[in-house]
This record gives structure tokens, C-alpha cells and sequence, in this order.
């Protein structure tokens, strides 16, 4: 039994033995024995405990178990409304932020399927539809470092790290000088970095947080999308 403080996981029975059959049954009966009307903070910790768990365990589940988690967690989150602004704030903290381990814009679009449909859901949606990975990115018009513009599309490179930064984003200030001290980055001759302005965007892309960094292949299909640095590297290994 769980203790105070502790996410109350359900007990999975022992006649379920496939692993994908007991990944789905956790998902389906993950939140059966937390109390979504307890809006003190203490619950919400254990709430947000139990979050961070269950969308771990959804980007790695079948899209049918995924799916049927999703659509549980929403049958609960509607018949408590303080509750849905709460879990949708750590949907957005945990799956929107390309800084956050949990990044995913898949597992981010599914909850939201999941959830009554509103504007803003709908718009947030297609927003994350954009420029999804293995997807060719949309072509954008682009400052070269010599001041020239030219577009994304006639950038001539076996890979291409595309930059999108805001003049005045201290984090960028700092992302370009991390950059220049990378020999993956510096050194590599199969890569070509490209910037472009947030500011300068028309809907083409979705760029919630600045820098952003998009990894594309010589085709300008999308490898990464809005990826961290630690992960831009280790995938720059690979090649």
C-alpha cells in the first residue's frame, strides 16, 4: 500500500504476464486510485510524481495502449476542472519544452486528442502536426552570416542544423557560444548551421521556446526537431 506522499500505483495482477498486455493494463488503471478532487498541495505533488511516470511509460507503449491511457486520464481530468488545469499545465511543462527529458510531441498530441475539444486544443494541435520528424521541413527564407538571404531549401549540406533565436534571448547568447567551442559543430564539414529570426516567422513553423534546434538530413527531412544540445551531439556522433 502506498504511503502518504506516494503515487498509489495499481497493482498489476499476476495472470497478466505479456509485457505488452501488463503495459497496457498499467496505463488503463494507472490513475483509478488517485484523487483527482484533492486539490491541496500535497496531493498535487503526488499528482505531478505520478504524471511524470505515466508519460514515461506512454512513449514507451503501443499507440493502442497509449491512446486507451490517454482517454482514461481524460475521463477523469473532465468531471474535475481545477484538476485539468493543473495536469494540463504539466503536460505542457513535461512534453512541450524541448529541455525536459520528457519532451514528445507525440505523447503531447495524444493527450490532447484525448481532451474535449477547444480552441485552443485544436490550434495547439496543428501547431504540433508541423514539421514533424521524417517529415521534409517547410522551406524558410534565411540570413546568411554574410548577410545575404537565401532560402532553407538551396542550403547545399548532408545535414543541417537549423537555429531559430530571438536578438534579445539571453539563452540563445549562450547556445551560439556553446556552439562555437563544439568541434562537431566547428569542424564538421558534412554540417551547415543556418539561423533564423522568431520574429521573421509566418506560421511555417512552431517555435513555443527560443533557441529551438532542428537537426535536418540532406534532403531537409526533419531528424530532430526541437532538440536539446546534449542530444544534437550524441545524434552527430552517430553519423
Amino acid at each position: 500500500m502506498a504511503q502518504q506522499g506516494d503515487f498509489p500505483y495499481p497493482d498489476i495482477p499476476d495472470e497478466v504476464e505479456e509485457p505488452e498486455a501488463r503495459m497496457a493494463y498499467m496505463l488503463e488503471h494507472f490513475w483509478q486510485d488517485y484523487s483527482f478532487a484533492d486539490s491541496t498541495a500535497m496531493n498535487r505533488e503526488v499528482g505531478e510524481q505520478g504524471m511524470v511516470d505515466f508519460l514515461n511509460l506512454m512513449q514507451h507503449a503501443d499507440s493502442v495502449a497509449t491512446m486507451r491511457g490517454a482517454s482514461v486520464l481524460s475521463d477523469s481530468l473532465v468531471l474535475h476542472p481545477s484538476a485539468m488545469s493543473f495536469f494540463e499545465g504539466l503536460m505542457e511543462r513535461y512534453l512541450g519544452d524541448s529541455d525536459s527529458p520528457l519532451y514528445s510531441d507525440e505523447v503531447y498530441a495524444c493527450l490532447l486528442r484525448a481532451l474535449p475539444e477547444t480552441p485552443q486544443r485544436v490550434w495547439l494541435l496543428e501547431q504540433l502536426a508541423k514539421n514533424r520528424v521524417g517529415s521534409r521541413a517547410a522551406d524558410v527564407l534565411l540570413t546568411a552570416s554574410d548577410g545575404k538571404r537565401t532560402r532553407l531549401y538551396n542550403v547545399k549540406a548532408e545535414q543541417t542544423l537549423l537555429i531559430f533565436f530571438d536578438p534579445d534571448c539571453r539563452r540563445c547568447q549562450r547556445l551560439d557560444a556553446q556552439l562555437e567551442q563544439e568541434p562537431l559543430i566547428v569542424q564538421n564539414p558534412r554540417l551547415k548551421v543556418v539561423r533564423k529570426d522568431v520574429n521573421d516567422l509566418n506560421g511555417e513553423y512552431y517555435v513555443p521556446h527560443t533557441p529551438a534546434l532542428y537537426l535536418l538530413d540532406e534532403k531537409k527531412r526533419v531528424v530532430l526537431k526541437e532538440t536539446n544540445l546534449q542530444t544534437l551531439l550524441q545524434r552527430l556522433q552517430e553519423f
